[in-house]
């Protein structure tokens, strides 16, 4: 019986030590863990928004190309930058908007319908993938209440009157530019002289 209680306290003693160790290794484990976590959520970052920055700055359009030629991982890209940096989801929608509008002034002098929407508002995806809801998430100009038949590419310079700010970024400010002046010239009816 003796024996047994002389065993009994350095057993209880190392067992006592086994668990602060094993507490002490899930605390590491679990630092280890959230310090990988941070990483990946960082290099995603990183990732989605260099696809974007790069996808935005070197979108060209032909004559025939819509916004829904734009592949559905760059606009899941797009979708994902809203959530991480708000201000770069903004200014990369705007460089494509701005891009387009001034694209089909060049080519055609006009801007074309970019969307038709339904007439319920209950009939249109909100969460569908398309550059239009992300551009509908930035500005908030998609209303329920007072839902719209059309959306033309021209929006954008409603944007842009709106949001002044954007225009400090270079590429934004050239195609805006680009956008004044071909207005100017269908205005004045330089394109329609013999």
């Amino acid at each position: 019986m003796n024996l047994n209680k002389i065993l009994f306290l350095p057993i209880l003693l190392l067992l006592i030590d086994c668990n602060q160790k094993q507490e002490q290794i899930d605390r590491w484990n679990k630092r280890i863990a959230e310090f990988e976590e941070n990483k990946k959520s960082e290099f995603k970052l990183q990732d989605t928004k260099k696809i974007v920055m790069e996808f935005s700055e070197q979108y060209t359009l032909n004559r025939s190309e819509k916004l829904d030629s734009i592949p559905i991982r760059i606009i899941k890209a797009f979708k994902e930058l809203r959530t991480i940096d708000k201000d770069a989801h903004e200014k990369y929608v705007t460089l494509i908007f701005t891009k387009l509008y001034a694209e089909h002034l060049q080519c055609c002098h006009q801007s074309y319908i970019i969307e038709n929407f339904p007439r319920k508002v209950s009939d249109y995806d909100f969460d569908k993938l398309t550059m239009v809801n992300e551009f509908a998430f930035m500005s908030g100009y998609l209303n329920k209440d007072n839902f719209p038949e059309i959306w033309t590419s021209e929006i954008v310079e409603k944007w842009l009157t709106e949001n002044q700010k954007l225009l400090k970024y270079e590429s934004i400010k050239k195609y805006n530019q680009q956008i004044r002046t071909i207005s100017k010239k269908i205005a004045n009816g330089d394109y329609w002289k013999n």
